[in-house]
């Protein structure tokens, strides 16, 4: 998997009443694997807001690991180490609420006006009201590529399970520090046991006979193993994962008199970008069959599907089950047509970009890149009920 332009999601939290040696090593270790990881490109999703301590005293270390991850980055964008913005986004990303910028400890506001005076930050607002931490959970497992989680509690249960369902990569960490609030079931540290015995369940990797070596080196002994050496095996798991694959939704009969301009759009600028990105394509007739029956592997593809692109050109009808499914799955849809096509009433409330055949290649891959970077976070069709 390709880390550069990856969104990384880190989370986790400790009991209040953990040893000093204990924790800080987690941060140590969550310090090392931030500098690795905006090194080699990544962003980053955490949440931001308070910043409770070990038994409850302003002098002693953080019991979260949010604010770690934040100065972290700022500290290696000071010295030069990341370089933020790009097309592909801001290097930090949270969801936010009305009440988080009063959240903020006083001692951590200047890293954060730091960060927003050097347009470092994308700040995802929920709705009025929603503040509970399960719909900010939710925003942050569309928006996120890979879950990283230390310990904790329900809050990194739930993430994993919001991940997971996504297809998404799951990394828990073992080292076993309890969690802030006391709640849940030893969080990442049992998940990090189920993993040694399930890794599927958590990703899957290109070469899945490396496995055992990877989360052999990624272990961290109760504290016992360098922090950096821990870090490192873990960017080397995620590395050695299948890259995310996006899925093609396009015209495929050969016969259509648009077939010859899909298929030029799609190799020739569609295929650039998401080589870029550092997916792998899926695409009917070009692809493996793994099914039996086609509808079958086109359905199975969408529902795991990290990213589908959608081109509406002809107004196939199975295209259209194909968008209308992936809408429903909460996929991110990139949805383009040749200039010319209108869209049924339903599609085109959704912003489309028309590429024009006979514009040069170079020109549509750069409005794509445009789109892409205005729609990709685009949220679901239907928010989650709250009762409040």
């Amino acid at each position: 998997m390709q880390i550069h332009g990856c969104r990384i999601h880190i989370a986790g939290s400790a009991r209040p009443d953990i040893s000093t040696e204990l924790l800080q090593y987690g941060h140590t270790l969550i310090e090392a694997l931030v500098r690795i990881l905006v090194g080699k490109g990544a962003k980053f999703l955490v949440g931001v807001g308070k910043e409770p301590r070990a038994e409850g005293k302003p002098e002693a270390l953080p019991i979260i690991f949010d604010w770690t991850v934040i100065s972290t980055i700022s500290g290696c964008l000071k010295s030069g180490v990341a370089t933020p913005p790009s097309w592909q986004g801001k290097v930090l990303i949270t969801v936010a609420t009305q009440k988080t910028d009063e959240q903020i400890p006083q001692d951590r506001r200047e890293v954060w006006q730091e960060l927003l005076s050097r347009g470092a930050v994308q700040l995802e607002y929920i709705e009025p009201g929603w503040a509970s931490g399960a719909v900010r959970r939710a925003r942050l497992a569309e928006l996120g590529d890979v879950l990283i989680i230390l310990s904790g509690g329900e809050g990194v249960e739930h993430l994993a399970r919001e991940y997971a369902l996504k297809g998404k990569p799951v990394f828990p960490i073992d080292l076993d520090l309890g969690s802030s609030t006391g709640d849940g079931t030893s969080g990442a540290s049992r998940l990090a046991g189920e993993m040694l015995a399930h890794p599927d369940r958590f990703f899957r990797l290109s070469c899945p006979s490396a496995v055992g070596e990877l989360l052999t080196k990624m272990a961290t002994q109760g504290g016992r193993s360098p922090a950096e050496h821990v870090a490192q095996a873990m960017i080397d798991l995620v590395e050695a994962i299948e890259p995310p694959t996006a899925f093609y939704v396009r015209l495929l009969a050969r016969d259509h008199s648009e077939y010859s301009k899909v298929e030029q759009f799609f190799r020739n600028v569609v295929d650039l970008l998401i080589h870029e990105l550092g997916y792998t394509k899926t695409e009917m007739g070009l692809s493996d069959s793994t099914h039996a029956w086609m509808n079958a592997q086109i359905f199975d593809n969408l529902h795991n599907c990290v990213v589908a692109v959608a081109d509406l050109t002809g107004l196939r009808s199975d295209c259209l089950i194909e968008l209308g499914y992936a809408l429903g799955r909460s996929r991110r849809i990139i949805l383009t047509a040749n200039k010319g096509t209108v869209l049924p009433f339903d599609s085109k409330m959704l912003e489309c970009y028309f590429w024009e055949d006979g514009t040069s290649d170079d020109v549509r891959l750069t409005q794509l890149k445009e789109y892409w970077n205005r729609n990709i976070n685009r949220p679901p069709l239907v928010r989650p009920r709250e009762i409040l």
